[in-house]
C-alpha cells in the first residue's frame, strides 16, 4: 500500500500523539502515525529523536521541540530543521530523505537563511515552514 504523507501539516494548533513509527517501503526514511485531537490521522516524516506517544504540534504558535512544524521566523536561530518549504502553503520539498537536514542561519527582512544539506545557502520566505529535528535514518540488518 502506498502511504499518502502529510506535507503541508494543515491542522494548526491541534495536537496528535504519535501513535507508531513504521518502515515505509515506498521512501528512504521512516514515518509516523499521528492520531489529532479531533480525531483525524494522518502519516508525517518521523524525524530523529520521535517517539511513540509523543505529543506533536504544527503552527506558530508551537514550541521549537522534535516533529513540530512551525514558521521559519519563529524557530530559533541554529536549529537544525528539515521537511522544509519553498513557498508558503506548498509542503514540504527540501531536506525529506533519510538522515538530512538543514539549518536555520540568520534572518534579514523578510527572508531567512538557510544552509541547505548539499552545503549551499539559500533565502526562503519566513512563512515558510519546516519541522524542527533531521529526518530519521532507515536502520537496514
Amino acid at each position: 500500500k502506498y502511504r499518502i504523507i502529510d506535507f503541508k501539516r494543515t491542522k494548526v494548533g491541534i495536537p496528535a500523539t504519535v501513535k507508531t513509527i513504521e518502515y515505509d517501503p515506498n521512501r528512504s526514511a521512516f514515518i509516523s502515525l499521528l492520531f489529532y485531537a479531533d480525531g483525524a490521522k494522518t502519516y508525517i516524516i518521523a524525524q530523529n529523536g520521535l517517539q511513540v506517544g509523543q505529543t506533536v504540534v504544527s503552527g506558530p504558535d508551537a514550541s521549537p521541540e522534535i516533529g513540530n512544524a512551525m514558521p521559519l521566523s519563529k524557530i530559533p536561530l541554529g536549529t537544525v530543521i528539515s521537511c522544509i518549504e519553498l513557498r508558503p502553503g506548498q509542503g514540504a520539498v527540501i531536506a525529506r530523505s533519510a538522515g538530512t537536514f538543514a539549518q536555520l542561519m540568520a534572518r534579514d527582512g523578510k527572508y531567512a537563511t538557510i544552509k541547505m544539506p548539499s552545503g549551499e545557502t539559500r533565502l526562503i520566505l519566513l512563512t515558510c515552514s519546516a519541522t524542527i529535528g533531521a529526518v530519521s535514518i532507515q536502520i537496514i540488518n
